[in-house]
């Protein structure tokens, strides 16, 4: 039935009338080839991101890149070696980089603080 015969019918019964919605269509971009997850990590326990990261690659990442800054650059060396040594045997460190940040604090004081990324890669 067209809207217009809805709208006669609706208006003879004095009733309000309704419109019918034409369904949303979505698109999606295509999903590119190699995935890549980032874990930031902080001041969790270790296996809190041993577990992240080998959901990641069960999940179907290729690479990924563990963050951190100060004193959480221990942390995520301690958990690139688990993965590498208890975890995952053919994993590999593709690149470690280090880096300097400056942050500012409170009162606008200004401090440089390290960081690194360790990337991780599953053959």
């Amino acid at each position: 039935m067209t809207e217009s015969k809805q709208k006669k019918r609706a208006e003879k019964k004095g009733k309000p009338t309704k419109v019918q919605k034409e369904p949303k269509t979505t698109e999606t971009a295509p999903r590119a080839t190699v995935q890549e997850k980032i874990v930031y990590v902080g001041n969790k326990p270790v296996k809190n991101y041993v577990i992240a990261c080998l959901t990641s690659f069960s999940s179907g990442s290729d690479n990924i890149i563990l963050k951190a800054r100060g004193r959480a650059i221990c942390t995520a060396v301690d958990t690139a070696e688990l993965l590498r040594r208890v975890f995952l045997k053919n994993a590999k460190l593709q690149s470690i980089t280090i880096s300097t940040e400056q942050v500012t604090r409170e009162g606008n004081q200004k401090s440089n603080v390290s960081a690194i990324e360790i990337t991780v890669t599953k053959p």
